[in-house]
């Protein structure tokens, strides 16, 4: 192999490398248009449980732990199921769907648990 032949493999082996990074920069809107967070309705504003930067990046550790509670242990805890969800936010395709929709992740709590309207 020749050292041209040898220098476009690595070119193109780094491009075939680099390809998913750059797809996402500008895909997600790093370095293209960025896109607006979901608007999100509370049908009824008050106080969560908790607050809500830290609902936002921890809901589903908590909906976990209390489901191991309720399912290992028998302990249910006020507000803290999808009951306690729906007191505030009482249409999951406005509130749940719409940022689970925006991040791309599909949980798996509906295929059990039904989010009457």
């Amino acid at each position: 192999m020749s050292k041209t032949t040898g220098a476009v493999a690595v070119v193109i082996f780094l491009i075939v490398l680099a390809f998913p990074l750059f797809y996402n920069m500008f895909s997600v809107g790093v370095l293209g248009a960025a896109s607006a967070a979901p608007q999100l309705k509370i049908e009824k504003p008050g106080k969560c449980i908790k607050d809500t930067a830290w609902m936002r990046h921890n809901h589903m550790k908590l909906l976990m732990h209390t489901r191991d509670d309720v399912v290992r242990q028998g302990i249910r805890k006020a507000n803290h199921g999808i009951k306690g969800c729906r007191q505030c936010h009482p249409h999951r395709d406005e509130f749940c769907d719409r940022c689970h929709d925006y991040i791309g992740v599909d949980p798996e709590c509906w295929n059990c648990h039904y989010y009457p309207e």
